[in-house]
């Protein structure tokens, strides 16, 4: 299976990361704190023993955050340096390059009181912002030391799931991993109730060198959140159709059969 969803990986990312030669970004700030998330995830519903892993990166800036998969940062930091396509595509396709298995990244108050996630489905990308105050956060009593230090504990419900956070007031940033903030604190853990997306803070730091929050400044096809995740159920839905009438015995239809055990999206109400 894991070679399947590679090379699922693999053909997505070349196919968007192809296009990335010669592309503008747009300068926020300076990031002055980096903290790295791990994430385990049940990515099928019914099967508990399904779990992958992922690292991702949280920038903050005095005003603006991004959260972004460790090696789409690595990639994306790789690929500024080139100039052709074809150059993009020799780095994808050798050793250097690992690939991610999440595209997006997502920017918290940028623009002022909004969140802003882009994502790519190929061939395109896409872009969509909502409220960034759309946590309903209740604070306990409950205490606990989390990766070294005191921290509070929170609950809310988002995205059709209950989730439970363990925050740090004495890291006074008020943000966290994917879309999560609001709370007093650095959220350094947070799990929804059933386990099947943990996020936990493991490493934190004052980047060495100047590290910028940007953004690509590029043609983004502009929607909501319930448009972009029809447009990408319409692509994985497409796919898996194609790959299941390619012929018996065809690795694609392994590779459909594995897609579509992957039922459990971290948000299940897209609303």
């Amino acid at each position: 299976m894991r070679i399947y969803l590679l090379f699922f990986s693999t053909l997505f990312s070349n196919i968007c990361f192809a296009q990335w030669g010669n592309h503008k970004y747009i300068n926020l700030e300076p990031a002055t704190l980096v903290t790295t998330y791990s994430l385990h995830i049940q990515e099928d519903s019914t099967n508990q023993n399904n779990i992958s892993k992922a690292k991702f990166l949280l920038f903050i800036g005095a005003n603006v955050s991004e959260f972004v998969h460790l090696y789409k940062f690595i990639n994306d930091t790789a690929i500024r340096r080139f100039t052709t396509d074809d150059q993009v595509i020799s780095y994808l396709s050798n050793s250097q390059a690992n690939i991610p298995n999440a595209l997006y990244r997502i920017y918290k108050n940028y623009p002022k009181g909004k969140l802003t996630f882009t994502d790519h489905i190929p061939s395109d990308t896409y872009r969509y912002e909502e409220p960034l105050d759309i946590f309903n956060w209740q604070l306990t009593g409950d205490t606990a030391t989390v990766c070294g230090y005191k921290s509070q504990k929170a609950t809310c419900n988002f995205g059709g799931r209950s989730w439970v956070a363990w925050f740090a007031p004495e890291l006074p940033y008020s943000d966290g991993p994917y879309k999560f903030n609001g709370l007093p604190g650095l959220i350094l853990k947070i799990a929804d109730t059933r386990n099947h997306y943990v996020f936990e803070m493991t490493e934190i730091q004052k980047p060495g060198e100047e590290v910028m929050i940007d953004i690509e400044d590029k043609n983004y096809i502009v929607t909501t959140k319930q448009g972009f995740f029809r447009a990408f159920d319409s692509f994985i839905n497409d796919f898996i159709t194609r790959a299941r009438q390619s012929g018996p015995g065809n690795d694609l239809q392994t590779l459909a059969k594995n897609l579509s055990r992957r039922n459990n999206p971290i948000e299940l109400l897209r609303k």
